[in-house]
Order: C-alpha cells, then sequence, then structure tokens
C-alpha cells in the first residue's frame, strides 16, 4: 500500500496550473511530526506553505530543506500541467491510473488524499473515481484540510517546485542562487540556476522506468518519466505542452559534479 498526496500550484497569467502526488510508501505524519518539532515549530498549529516569505527565516529554510530531503530520499513524484483550475482534479485522476500502471504501485491498495477545491464536489469527484476502473483498488479522500493533513504540506512543495522549474523553462524565470553548502563541497559559492537547483533536489523522486532501448551510456543514464510521471492535458497549448515534456517527460539520473 502507497499513501499518495495531491497539492497544486496556479500560474493563470502564464497559461498553466500544475498538481503533483507526493508518493509515500507509510504514512508520512509522524516522521513530519518529528521533523517540524526539531526545527521548532508545531505541527498541531503550524503549516508548512512553499509560498511564505523564507529570506530571513533560518529555521523556516531549514525545515524546508529537511522536507525536500525526505522527499528525495523516500517518496515518489508524479505531476500534470492544465490549463486553468476546473480540470485539475479530473487531470489528476487521469495522472493517478498512468501512475497505477507503474510495477512500483501496480496492483496493490492505495490510500489516495487531495486537497480542497480542486473537483466541484465530493459527490463530483467520487463519481469520476468510480468511472475509472484503472482506480478500483484505490479508496479515496477528497477535500482534505492541509493544516491538519501534513502529507498534503509535502505535496504543496513538490507543486511549487515543479510549476518553478516549468516557469524556469518557458523563460519567465531567469533566477540565479549561490550554492550554500559546507565549505569544504565542491559546490560552496557556486552560481547556479534556481531550477536546477529545485531539480537536482527532487530528481531522484520521480516516478519513472529505465529507457527500454538506450542508445549510449547517455541514454542509459536518462529514465523514461512520461506517462507514469506525468500527464499533459489537451487543454494546454503547444508551447507549455512542449515545454513540461521537455522538462518533465525524461529525467537524468547521472552524475551532476
Amino acid at each position: 500500500m502507497a499513501y499518495l498526496y495531491l497539492d497544486d500550484s496556479k500560474h493563470h497569467c502564464f497559461g498553466f496550473s500544475l498538481a503533483a502526488f507526493v508518493i509515500c510508501s507509510d504514512d508520512p505524519t509522524e516522521e513530519m511530526r518529528s521533523t517540524y518539532l526539531k526545527y521548532g515549530f508545531d505541527p498541531s498549529s503550524f503549516e508548512f506553505k512553499s509560498s511564505a516569505k523564507m529570506k530571513g527565516n533560518h529555521r523556516l529554510q531549514e525545515l524546508r530543506s529537511a522536507l525536500k530531503a525526505n522527499i528525495g530520499r523516500r517518496c515518489r513524484i508524479a505531476v500534470c500541467v492544465v490549463n486553468g483550475d476546473k480540470k485539475l482534479g479530473p487531470a489528476a485522476l487521469k495522472l493517478l491510473g498512468n501512475a497505477l500502471d507503474h510495477p512500483e504501485l501496480a496492483g496493490k491498495r492505495h490510500q489516495i488524499f487531495f486537497d480542497e477545491g480542486l473537483f466541484h464536489s465530493t459527490n463530483a469527484a467520487a463519481e469520476l473515481a468510480r468511472d475509472d476502473g484503472a482506480l478500483a483498488d484505490c479508496e479515496f479522500h477528497f477535500e482534505q484540510d492541509s493544516r491538519t493533513l501534513l502529507g498534503i504540506q509535502l505535496a504543496d512543495i513538490v507543486a511549487h517546485t515543479c510549476s518553478t522549474m516549468l516557469l524556469e523553462t518557458l523563460g519567465h524565470i531567469t533566477k540565479m542562487i549561490i550554492v550554500d553548502e559546507p565549505r569544504d563541497s565542491v559546490y560552496h559559492g557556486m552560481e547556479i540556476e534556481l531550477g536546477f537547483e529545485m531539480w537536482a533536489g527532487i530528481r531522484y523522486g520521480f516516478l519513472s522506468q529505465n529507457k527500454p532501448n538506450p542508445k549510449d551510456d547517455f541514454d542509459l543514464a536518462n529514465v523514461d518519466v512520461y506517462r507514469w510521471g506525468l500527464f499533459i492535458d489537451e487543454s494546454v497549448s503547444e508551447e507549455i505542452a512542449a515545454a513540461a515534456m521537455g522538462r518533465f517527460g525524461e529525467n537524468y539520473l547521472g552524475c551532476i559534479h
């Protein structure tokens, strides 16, 4: 059994919204509670939001880094891209159907948790899920409150991270950052693109499979994310569909030194 949590990140002025599943082999709640307490946050009253101002707040930055490290180490990721809000929930169900065809998830029962506001109503969401035979082994929990369901806060991080990566691919973000790692690290003080830094932290998490017929060593180091870990809705423009496929369709897992 896996626990899947979905949250979204909306970017209407740029023509897309993105939703992301975080897929956990175990319920992440207790580990997340311990992590929050370690960095001085009360999980019963504090909600992590990627949109919160991080500059100058070292505890919050450290918490974010710890949560992202946990995602990259212990979770799997799947994303869908749509135009507007109304298709987010239905597109996420289509993504889920594709994800459940992956060998890690196929043939097992799963718990699925959706953030609030992704469907017209809980009844409409349940009906869509019932109509898809690929989702028969799932127990759904729609309209969940992210303030109390900590797993959705992990999905918030992934949705924000992946939408930032897509915005950079589309040319809307050109930010460079200075790597702040221990001084003996080869990366300390290096200037890199924001999108690269975000990708490097979660790249091992994308739901993927090895290429069936790799042509060379570089191809061998790339895995296919589409279609298990990526769904692109027909509502998006050709430009955004191409950018999403280029950004997420396959993933490089080789050395980046």
